[in-house]
């Protein structure tokens, strides 16, 4: 394909991945609230362990598919931009959101959480702590979901001289392109993108504070750096859409692996004091990562294969995912704390935070966000044309 052509083109089953991994990431918050074993800002008194499972499965793959997407869609962006534009742009879509929504969409999340816990202050009394800017979860500041937003700035902003060194065709880019023609590079890339995270993420907590968070950085950036690779080199989706059951197997295989040893309690950490010293341990995170990489790839293969296709409903709901995105965990956490504590089942409760959600959040995104153009500028979206 001509970079004139791969510059206008539409890849719409990358549209399609993006949209399915917002649904997947507002299932998976509303599931937080019953899920087993794992904290979260709102929880329910009865939990589910089947709940538990489900997340643990998308919690390996929905953030990587994001960042992949992300990435490939700086690359077209890129094309269409030069650097400072692309700063400019990014700035504007990412940063100001965030800074906007951080004071106005997520205090009010850590005010019912800290409710929940047991406070008996009003919200103003609280907004007051929240503006101390003490860290989350000891002080009452944060951008708690909105973490993603920055990251991809950050990653975006480093990305744009690999782009530039991508673009051209020089010797560097010949290599490469003759390099991943073959399925077999695919694997090296990603043991090489394994490598960082497996042994960094010991060293480095998740912290989602952007300054102190290098394993998480070590583990998201590769898949912004696919995206970019993949985009550039278009013979990799090829063998992608063609391999796709193989890395469905491999994707099955891994998460099987992973589910027998954390079933039986047979994880390193389980097993021996000294983990850490084990290399048996940096195998198994190995297998992990590895894992990650196997469900983005089986999505990107069978979603070029069979959701390649444009759709009122796609074009609608693909300029919907931003500000879905940033709207929906607010409103998960406000209906969900006084759904906590009504004396209905699990499954009751799970349902109606489901469907109430969805559509507060719809609804707002409808009736208030996409006809107003200056609205729409506050959460990251392009001007509309009002007639």
């Amino acid at each position: 394909m001509k970079k004139q052509e791969m510059k206008t083109a539409r890849y719409y089953y990358i549209d399609f991945l993006r949209v399915i991994a917002i649904i997947m990431m507002f299932i998976y918050h509303v599931f937080m609230v019953f899920v087993a074993e794992w904290g979260w800002h709102i929880k329910n008194k009865e939990t589910s362990n089947v709940l538990l499972e489900i997340n643990y499965w998308m919690a390996s793959f929905r953030m990587p598919l994001l960042f992949f997407v992300s990435g490939y869609i700086s690359y077209i962006l890129m094309l269409r931009l030069n650097w400072k534009a692309f700063t400019i742009q990014r700035f504007i879509r990412l940063i100001i959101p965030t800074i906007i929504w951080t004071f106005i969409l997520v205090a009010p999340q850590i005010y019912f959480e800290r409710k929940l816990e047991g406070i008996d202050q009003s919200y103003f009394e609280f907004y007051q702590s929240f503006l101390e800017f003490k860290w989350w979860p000891n002080g009452n500041f944060h951008w708690l979901h909105l973490w993603f937003i920055p990251y991809l700035f950050c990653y975006n902003i480093l990305s744009i001289p690999l782009f530039l060194l991508l673009k051209k065709n020089n010797r560097i880019t010949k290599a490469l392109s003759s390099f991943f023609k073959e399925p077999v590079s695919i694997f090296v890339f990603i043991l090489i993108a394994i490598l960082p995270c497996t042994f960094l993420s010991f060293y480095y907590k998740t912290t989602y504070d952007l300054i102190n968070d290098w394993g998480r950085h070590s583990f998201f950036i590769f898949f912004i750096i696919a995206g970019l690779l993949l985009f550039r080199f278009q013979q990799i989706m090829t063998i992608i859409e063609t391999k796709r059951h193989l890395f469905l197997s491999f994707a099955f295989l891994s998460i099987l692996i992973i589910n027998i040893l954390r079933w039986n309690s047979w994880e390193p950490f389980d097993v021996w004091d000294n983990w850490i010293e084990k290399p048996q341990t940096y195998l198994f995170i190995g297998i992990i990562n590895f894992n990650s990489w196997m469900w983005v790839f089986t999505f990107l293969g069978y979603g070029k294969k069979y959701l390649n296709k444009s759709s009122k409903l796609l074009n609608y709901m693909n300029t919907a995912v931003y500000p879905f995105y940033i709207l929906h965990q607010t409103v998960i956490v406000i209906v969900g704390f006084y759904v906590v504590r009504t004396k209905d089942n699990i499954s009751l409760k799970l349902l109606f935070l489901l469907i109430i959600c969805f559509a507060i959040t719809f609804l707002v995104y409808h009736l208030f966000i996409r006809p107003n153009n200056t609205i729409r500028f506050l959460f990251g979206m392009k001007r509309k044309n009002i007639k």
